[in-house]
């Protein structure tokens, strides 16, 4: 990730204005979806960065012009909910197994 300044770019993609650039944040959100996982995210930064993608999609989905369509709103719910799974569980509490592999996501 450093040697490629891809989080770096991630970065600026997933903190966009979800109402002037959706696009521009759900191709951020979908790199997370893809690479957002133990062993391939830098571990330093991954809760962090779980976190602001949730939140990136979350605002996403509240625009007024996705909610024109239903189908997207239902895809970006299910990735919300994807990344949700990936977060740690609470103290005591049971982890959320993932909805499916990443590579079968968009299917």
């Amino acid at each position: 990730m450093d040697k490629t300044k891809l989080r770096s770019a991630w970065l600026e993609g997933i903190s966009a204005d979800p109402v002037e650039s959706p696009d521009i944040v759900r191709a951020a959100a979908a790199l997370f979806v893809m690479l957002g996982r133990v062993y391939v995210w830098p571990i330093k930064k991954f809760d962090e960065d779980l976190e602001k993608a949730i939140s990136a999609l979350e605002r996403v989905v509240s625009n007024d012009s996705y909610q024109e369509a239903p189908e997207l709103v239902q895809q970006i719910s299910r990735e919300i909910e994807e990344l949700k799974s990936r977060r740690k569980p609470a103290q005591g509490g049971e982890a959320v197994k993932s909805a499916k592999p990443w590579w079968a996501f968009w299917k």
